[in-house]
């Protein structure tokens, strides 16, 4: 049989006190410990969740930026090839009208040495027969 005496309510009362003391030094500074290191993980979580938006935000930039350099590079190599083909063309046309302006000049020297050499060969024609005519029989014609 237990006895009820008056140790059980210094001893309960003992308990409640010690309960009380080691809440206040121990249990709440650690629950607040434990309540701020959550607080901190959680901001930082949001923090490394921010810059990682930030990141992105800007590698989008940069490709966007790529992407319009890029684009402006390829215009202007096309506006290269167009202004060189046209000076190209331009001075293929210059070329061209060169040799036309030339080309009556050239025919009509052309014309002038042929008739020379025709009129050359009619006036060595009868000594070029002869000379054929002895090569042939071997002997002189006289």
């Amino acid at each position: 049989m237990i006895d009820i005496n008056s140790s059980l309510f210094i001893q309960v009362a003992l308990f409640i006190f010690l309960m009380i003391v080691l809440n206040k030094i121990f249990f709440k500074p650690f629950l607040r410990f434990l309540e701020e290191r959550q607080e901190k993980i959680e901001g930082d979580a949001r923090e490394a969740a921010r810059l990682q938006e930030e990141a992105e935000r800007r590698r989008l930039q940069v490709e966007e930026g790529l992407n319009k350099g890029q684009l402006q590079a390829l215009g202007e190599k096309g506006r290269i090839q167009d202004a060189g083909a046209q000076e190209g063309k331009a001075l293929v046309d210059t070329v061209q009208k060169e040799v036309d302006a030339e080309l009556p000049t050239i025919k009509a020297q052309i014309a002038q040495e042929s008739r020379q050499v025709s009129v050359d060969l009619e006036r060595r024609q009868g000594a070029m027969a002869k000379e054929i005519a002895e090569k042939i029989l071997g002997r002189s014609l006289q």
